[in-house]
């Protein structure tokens, strides 16, 4: 599953510049499901991929500030398979939270090599490889790894050798290559690729983005970029495919290819309206391709739509293993479908993505039952008040590029599938009718708290990536992270004393650190002098009895600049014994 890779980005697809023939080559051996839907951006696709439950339900519904941890009491298709004798690797991209129990390590992956936060060069990147798609710096097991090479290549090679070491020990696998690419930052791209594209004349590409997108001329540049990229995956596919017919494993291996959300910015979506971020067929549809010889007919499977809530429930059938009892899913097995049997007409399904600290009533948000799509305000930005539900209707039978809103000539239809939006937002976001309803939010969507202490938490990095935002935008300028210490007493004789790093941005001195930490009574432990010329580093020693251990803390950080500015935010704060 790449990463901002849309429908477009196939050749198969009509693009009229991207080469992809590895992966054309994968679509004409697969079952290829004719509409199938992921959410408009990372985060909730992945949560629902991994528990087939929607992303609301999980705590892990946005990209970032804390909104991209899922509850580690989810139970994830690798914990499920894991538990019945498979062996299971995840390599590259996770962003369901970088530190226990949130990692890879905590749900159910025993092999795991990732970056981390929402890609690489974002404020989760080790100190000294922010931005490196080159010769990365990586989590292996846990630890941070430095690695030669083009951080796709690396998950390829790495998620191939694991698994001819699993074949050769005759064990089953369950392996997720989840590549970053072709994700932003663009600086750092496969060089020959992109001289290859940067050679071509892309400035006859349009954008065909359907009603209300005007054809508009693209960033060449911009676009070479991520186009090397993707034909990076693309060769990587190819070196895939080699592998499990040298291996022998093609006719016992079950491959499925799919994208997380839409293309990122203005490029080929072959017609459809929309790009990643909103809930238009542009922004949610995906390929999905299932190769398994012998096993599943090749071509276009028709009759109903899927998503990705239909993996986890349809790998578990594939495999032979029964979902634990009383876990609830939202999704179905496809399994039927694309064995060509009678199915019953799959129940509505509601999609929705908004910023914000829980969901936003009708925004951003598609109801989809049989040919009608249900649209509201697909934008996901929070406004101080709710937007009004004011949906818009297509008949995708007729209409699929969303051209023509016909909710005005279908008013039943428009009532009945806002009925089914309503009563789905009751049962994934629903708020208590009581006085404390902000704490009820809060507790049912608030980030579950970051691990400090105990095996897997001996050292702790805590980024922005992760931390509860009180002021600034995007990453934002002041913040706290909810934790737990997990050790120690309630008395400093009791306690072992952490230090903690607090990490700085390149381009800043402060005159102060403050640190503070909350277990009921606020403790600060603040730290006042010159920073040396050219670190980057301000260490903080023997932090202890600040806290009740067992109980969640709140850490905040800022750096006091001492000439009236601002406070600045700190790049990372780790704590570590």
């Amino acid at each position: 599953m790449p990463d901002d890779q849309g429908w477009g980005d196939l050749s198969m697809h009509g693009n009229p510049v991207l080469q992809t023939p590895h992966l054309d080559r994968l679509a004409g051996e697969s079952a290829r499901l004719a509409e199938f839907y992921v959410h408009p951006v990372c985060t909730p696709t992945r949560s629902a991929l991994m528990t087939g439950r929607h992303p609301q339900r999980t705590r892990a519904f946005d990209t970032y500030v804390g909104r991209a941890m899922m509850e580690p009491r989810e139970v994830t298709i690798a914990e499920v398979l894991q538990a019945a004798g498979w062996r299971t690797g995840i390599f590259g991209k996770w962003h369901l939270g970088d530190c226990k129990p949130t990692r890879p390590l905590d749900q159910g992956f025993e092999r795991a090599l990732v970056h981390k936060g929402g890609g690489i060069g974002q404020p989760s990147d080790p100190l000294g490889a922010e931005g490196k798609y080159t010769d990365p710096v990586l989590m292996d097991q846990g630890d941070e790894r430095a690695f030669e090479g083009y951080c796709t290549d690396i998950y390829f090679d790495e998620a191939m050798e694991w698994m001819r070491r699993e074949r050769e020990h005759g064990e089953r696998f369950f392996c997720y290559i989840a590549p970053n690419a072709p994700h932003t930052p663009l600086h750092d791209v496969p060089q020959a690729l992109y001289e290859k594209y940067k050679a071509m004349d892309l400035s006859k590409e349009v954008f065909l983005g359907g009603a209300g997108h005007e054809p508009a001329e693209v960033e060449t540049d911009r676009l070479a970029r991520i186009y090397a990229m993707i034909e990076n995956i693309d060769e990587n596919m190819g070196r895939l495919l080699e592998f499990l017919s040298a291996e022998q494993l093609e006719r016992d291996t079950l491959l499925v290819f799919l994208c997380d959300n839409g293309p990122q910015g203005r490029r080929f979506v072959d017609g459809l309206r929309g790009a990643k971020g909103n809930v238009y067929e542009g922004g949610v549809r995906s390929p999905l391709f299932l190769r398994w010889p012998g096993r599943l007919s090749v071509g276009d499977v028709e009759g109903d739509f899927g998503a990705h809530l239909d993996l986890f429930p349809t790998l578990l059938e594939v495999a032979g293993v029964e979902a634990p009892q009383g876990l609830e899913l939202d999704g179905r097995s496809l399994l039927p479908l694309l064995r060509g049997e009678e199915c019953e007409p799959r129940a509505p399904l509601v999609v929705q993505w908004n910023r914000g600290d829980w969901p936003i009533k009708g925004q951003n948000a598609f109801v989809r039952e049989g040919r009608w799509k249900l649209v509201n305000y697909a934008n996901a930005q929070p406004r101080e008040e709710a937007p009004p539900w004011e949906p818009e209707l297509y008949d995708l039978s007729q209409d699929p590029y969303e051209r023509v809103d016909v909710s005005k000539a279908n008013p039943a239809v428009v009532t009945r599938l806002s009925s089914v939006y309503e009563e789905w937002l009751e049962d994934v976001g629903a708020v208590s009718p009581d006085e404390n309803e902000a704490y009820y939010r809060w507790s049912r969507f608030g980030p579950p708290p970051i691990h400090i202490g105990g095996e897997g938490a001996e050292r702790v990095v805590l980024t922005r990536q992760d931390w509860r935002r009180h002021a600034g935008r995007g990453w934002g300028q002041s913040g706290s992270w909810q934790v737990l210490f997990t050790d120690g007493g309630l008395f400093a004789s009791e306690q072992r004393p952490w230090t903690a790093t607090v990490v700085l941005p390149a381009d800043v001195k402060p005159a102060q650190v403050r640190l503070g930490i909350n277990s009921g009574v606020w403790t600060y432990i603040t730290w006042e002098g010159e920073v040396e010329e050219g670190s980057r580093e301000v260490v903080l020693e023997e932090v202890a009895n600040a806290w009740v251990p067992g109980k969640p803390s709140t850490v905040t950080c800022e750096l006091l600049m001492g000439d009236g500015a601002e406070p600045r935010a700190p790049h990372q704060v780790i704590f570590s014994r």
